[in-house]
């Protein structure tokens, strides 16, 4: 899919910035008054979460099940199971390590329709030091089958997965930035899964990014196009599965592509690395 930002849009230092977990609360507001069966779980994080007006609006669908996110995936398999929609809200550093087994178990592998929905991933939650922190998150759910992993960028596009997950049947996980981004995509963005975005042509280069960091990526293809370099920019908003096609036509397109190398021969060793490789499951 290409999406080409015009030359006013490339200019994003200075816009607005807004935190994706309002874009979140809303939108879980608008599928639940439309769908009865949506309800939301959430593990002592209302605040965090910014669940608040979900929690006005609809105080007998959400379940806080306190400081055991354990028992929250299992309660919210359990709902799934039950024709329930569960929206499972909760940091994601907690989410996808203590919840792990649960996550697999009960949701992937057991395909449930539950939603998962990663809260402040990153280092957003910055001082509160590494116990709060969630680099790990995307690996670890991409090693898991059965389960699209979405990072969206912006606010639009936050709700527009959210509408989609609803919508459709089984396991996802969304990563929700607490991290304030200007806004990328125009008001009637559609989210399609597994399809990467070209949101700045370019034949020199080639950057793909997601979430927080695709409007960066924006701001230094702006850079490089003062010196006259000319970068192509590819949102990859779903993870798992990977739009395998636009990262090789990028690579065949784009002038600076080039093979992986072999990594360095470790020390006392004379064993040679394989030639990198990779694999994907496809949405379908």
């Amino acid at each position: 899919m290409t999406r080409t930002l015009s030359a006013a849009e490339h200019s994003l230092s200075d816009r607005p910035r807004f935190d994706c977990r309002n874009a979140y609360v809303d939108t879980l507001v608008e599928l639940a008054g439309a769908d009865h069966r949506i309800v939301g779980v959430v593990n002592d994080s209302v605040g965090s979460s910014k669940l608040e007006a979900f929690k006005k609006a609809f105080p007998d669908r959400l379940i806080n099940v306190g400081i055991a996110e354990q028992d929250m995936v299992g309660v919210a398999a359990g709902l799934a199971n039950g024709g329930r929609i569960p929206f499972v809200s909760a940091a994601s550093c907690f989410l996808t390590a203590r919840a792990m087994e649960q996550i697999k178990a009960d949701v992937a592998y057991s395909d449930r329709n539950v939603k998962l929905c990663g809260m402040s991933p990153g280092m957003a939650y910055g001082e509160l030091g590494p116990t709060h922190h969630s680099i790990e998150d995307i690996a670890w759910l991409r090693a898991i089958d059965n389960i699209v992993v979405v990072v969206p960028a912006d606010p639009i596009e936050t709700a527009a997965a959210m509408r989609w997950a609803a919508a459709t049947e089984g396991p996802v996980f969304i990563r929700v930035s607490r991290m304030s981004v200007p806004q990328i995509y125009a008001d009637d963005y559609t989210f399609q899964p597994g399809k990467a975005i070209t949101v700045r042509a370019g034949d020199d280069v080639t950057i793909i990014s997601n979430g927080t960091v695709l409007w960066r990526a924006l701001v230094a293809a702006e850079q490089l196009a003062a010196d006259g370099i000319s970068a192509r920019v590819i949102s990859m908003p779903t993870v798992k599965p990977l739009d395998v096609d636009a990262v090789v036509a990028a690579a065949g397109e784009t002038r600076a592509s080039s093979p992986p190398r072999r990594p360095p021969r470790p020390a006392r060793s004379a064993a040679r690395w394989p030639r990198p490789s990779c694999s994907t499951t496809r949405y379908g």
